[in-house]
C-alpha cells in the first residue's frame, strides 16, 4: 500500500470525529442533521463536496494513449567507460522476456540520484551461464563522457519490447496497491468504488491499464489514500460518517 500523507490523515481523522461523536448530546443544530455513512458495502464512499475539497480528491477520465512495453531491471557496472571504450552493464533478465530483445537496440540507463539518463546499446544477450536459473544476462554498453559511473555501481536498465500500441491509462496517482492487489476508485454515480485492474507498461508517469477499466470510465487521481483510509475505517469496525444537513421539508419552505 502507497504511504500515507500525515496532511491527509490528519484531516480524514477530524472529518470522521466531526459527525461521529456517539457520547455527545445534540444541540439545536445538529436536530436540523444527519449522520450519513462515508462507506457502503458493494456502493463504495460516498463524500460531500466539502469534504472532496478538504481531502484533494480530483478525478478524471480514462485517456488512451500509445505506450511501447517496458522492461525495467537493475544492471551492475562491470567496466566503467574510459576514453574510446565504453562501459558495461550486466542484466539479469527472465529467459522469456529476452525473446523480444535484439543486439544494436536502444536501452535507457538510469543513474541513481540523477535525472539524466545514460544512452545504452544492447552488445549481446548470454542465454548460456544462467538458464539452469531461468534467466539471461544482458551486456549493455554505453557511452559516459563525463564518468559518472564506476565498476560496481548499479543502474537502472530500460528495454523496449516490441511496437507502441493504443491502450487506457491512468496516472500512477490513481493507483492503490494493497496486499490482494491493485486497484483504483472509479466514479459510480455519487460513489467511489475501489475496483481492482491489472496493470502494464509504466513510463512518464501514466500506467497501462490492460484489465478492469473501459474507455470512458472515470477514476480518482488524486486523494487515493484518503478514501483507503475511509474504507479501511469501516472495514475494521468503524463507522465513517459526516454530519449533513437534512433536506428541507415541503412544510419549511
Amino acid at each position: 500500500m502507497k504511504s500515507i500523507p500525515i496532511l491527509s490523515w490528519s484531516l480524514a481523522v477530524g472529518w470522521l470525529l466531526a459527525g461521529c461523536g456517539e457520547q455527545r448530546r445534540p444541540s439545536a443544530a445538529s436536530v436540523e442533521s444527519e449522520a450519513v455513512p462515508l462507506f457502503q458495502e458493494k456502493k463504495g464512499i460516498r463524500l460531500p463536496d466539502e469534504m472532496k475539497k478538504a481531502l484533494g480528491v480530483e478525478v478524471a477520465e480514462v485517456a488512451e494513449q500509445r505506450l511501447q512495453r517496458e522492461i525495467r531491471k537493475l544492471g551492475r557496472v562491470y567496466r566503467p567507460a574510459l576514453d574510446d571504450v565504453p562501459g558495461g552493464v550486466s542484466v539479469m533478465l527472465p529467459t522469456a522476456e529476452t525473446k523480444n530483445l535484439k543486439p544494436g537496440q536502444m536501452v535507457r540507463l538510469q543513474v541513481d540520484g540523477s535525472e539524466d539518463d545514460l544512452r545504452g546499446k544492447l552488445a549481446r544477450v548470454d542465454e548460456q551461464s544462467h538458464c539452469a536459473l531461468g534467466q539471461a544476462e544482458a551486456l549493455v554498453e554505453f557511452a559516459d563522457e563525463r564518468q559518472r559511473v564506476t565498476a560496481g555501481a548499479f543502474l537502472t536498465a530500460t528495454f523496449l519490447i516490441g511496437a507502441p500500441k493504443s491502450v487506457l491509462v491512468v496516472p500512477a496517482t490513481a493507483l492503490l496497491t494493497a496486499a490482494d492487489g491493485t486497484f483504483v476508485y472509479a466514479v459510480n454515480g455519487d460513489h467511489f468504488t475501489r475496483t481492482r485492474i491489472k496493470v502494464g507498461a509504466a513510463t512518464d508517469g501514466v500506467v497501462a491499464v490492460e484489465d478492469g477499466l473501459y474507455s470512458g470510465d472515470v477514476t480518482v487521481v488524486k486523494g487515493v489514500e484518503s478514501l483507503w483510509l475511509i474504507e479501511l475505517s469501516s472495514l475494521k469496525g468503524g463507522k465513517p460518517c459526516c454530519t449533513v444537513p437534512k433536506p428541507e421539508s415541503a412544510s419549511n419552505r
